[in-house]
């Protein structure tokens, strides 16, 4: 149960002679400037840490509750930093509720090995997730079998998925409703709109978005520090720099990979570190098989985990 502290006057003291403190929202961390939310002023201001804080070195990011008091009527000190329930290291969020990954059918194309390998390390981090297919108004009516097969493949995993586009405002609505009240990541790779999606949702988002590099077929980031804005449904949605690449390898073990694929999960194999390769007896490769894991899914698992042993193998001492 987090601890609320009272006492919002500039240079308010309580009958000890001590300085009342404030809990606020760290709504922005960009370089050195750090920006708070103060829920009783409902308003930001600077954040600047101080005493142990400072001097212990804490790192300090979006999405974090800290303990602040007015040293200034635009600024306060940030004198601790509350516990945290998770942290997302990329991007560097803190106290995300849920992450809503988007991709795009075109503009840059869908990949499922893309969001196969953003699922896991969702996976990795126990989080509720939402996947949204945008920029639904590409598809074109022969596509259209194809594209409903994917949303089917990963509806039938027990994720939501979502259809939107903001030329049409398919599903923006809904997209809306399942981002009320969390503090929630928009995630997936440059280019797919989420910028977007946001100035849509949001008004007076104002982010600037990025047309699609006609080179690479990818999108190049517009997006450069990891900051919170406000639901005006309630709670707050993290705008933070888009993933070109999975770094599902650097920081996922090889034997913890088979279980972050969630349909893995209800077969047995002889071998309890079975890596669903060649071992024998393996269920996870007769349920493929037997057509009950998608063979693309498998595919992908295993692009992952040979890139997650290439990246074991490059650190071992020569």
């Amino acid at each position: 149960m987090r601890q609320t502290f009272h006492g919002s006057n500039f240079g308010a003291t309580s009958s000890d002679g001590t300085v009342d403190g404030m809990r606020g929202l760290v709504v922005a961390r960009s370089a050195m400037r750090i920006e708070v939310w103060l829920p009783e002023h409902h308003r930001i201001v600077l954040g600047i840490p101080r005493g142990k804080l400072l001097k212990q070195g804490e790192r300090i990011y979006a999405g974090d509750w800290v303990q602040v008091r007015f040293v200034a009527p635009n600024e306060v000190a940030i004198d601790a930093v509350e516990e945290r329930h998770n942290l997302l290291p990329q991007p560097p969020v803190a106290n995300v509720d849920k992450i809503v990954l988007v991709m795009s059918w075109r503009q840059p194309d869908f990949s499922n090995l893309t969001l196969d390998g953003l699922l896991a390390q969702v996976e990795f981090f126990e989080l509720p997730c939402i996947v949204v297919f945008n920029k639904m108004d590409l598809v074109r009516k022969r596509e259209r079998p194809k594209s409903e097969k994917w949303v089917a493949l990963y509806e039938r995993l027990g994720y939501p998925v979502l259809l939107t586009s903001v030329e049409t405002g398919e599903g923006l609505e809904r997209l809306w409703e399942a981002m009320r009240g969390n503090l929630v990541v928009l995630a997936g790779p440059s280019g797919v709109g989420k910028s977007s999606i946001l100035n849509a949702l949001i008004p007076g988002a104002s982010l600037r978005t990025d047309e699609v590099s006609e080179k690479t077929g990818r999108g190049r980031h517009v997006t450069t520090e990891v900051r919170l804005l406000p639901n005006p449904q309630g709670g707050w949605v993290a705008d933070t720099p888009g993933f070109q690449k999975v770094d599902l390898p650097e920081w996922v073990a090889i034997e913890t990979l088979p279980h972050l694929y969630r349909e893995f999960r209800a077969y047995r194999c002889e071998f309890n570190d079975c890596t669903h390769t060649n071992e024998p007896k393996c269920g996870v490769r007769e349920a493929v098989e037997r057509g009950e894991i998608a063979k693309e899914r498998y595919e992908t698992y295993l692009f992952w985990l040979d890139a997650t042993r290439r990246r074991e193998e490059e650190e071992e001492p020569s």
